[in-house]
């Protein structure tokens, strides 16, 4: 039966998982990793990117989300009759996370300005 510890546990486990997919995968592309950076409410890491193609940089902002989706399954495969909860818990994080908000630097906001504008960073007006 799920409690609302292991619900906390499983959260934890998925923001942990999905900042640490992207530092594997910038590592394993070729970025570094520089830190871990507090924003208010919001954690997240702060890599260098320059050496990647736009391709890869795609790549390294994919790997939270799909960390997180592995941490899901493996938290469904332990507790298959919580699924729902999993699945709730993924559509939320990819929600907050893959919607290109605008307002927070978060992936999906990131993954439009690199299809827009070839550049993570926010474009400059002129």
């Amino acid at each position: 039966m799920l409690t609302p510890l292991m619900l906390l546990a499983i959260a934890c486990a998925m923001v942990l998982a999905h900042e640490l997919g992207h530092v594997v995968i910038t590592h394993a592309l070729g970025g570094r990793w520089l830190g871990v950076e507090f924003k208010g409410l919001m954690l997240g890491v702060r890599l260098s990117v320059a050496p990647l193609s736009l391709r890869q940089i795609a790549w390294t902002l994919a790997a939270g989300p799909l960390a997180e989706a592995c941490v899901a399954v493996g938290a469904a495969a332990l507790w298959p009759e919580d699924l729902r909860w999993w699945l709730w818990m993924l559509s939320a994080q990819w929600l907050f996370n893959l919607f290109p908000w605008g307002l927070v630097p978060n992936d999906g906001t990131r993954l439009l300005r690199l299809w827009r504008h070839g550049s993570v960073d926010a474009p400059r007006h002129r």
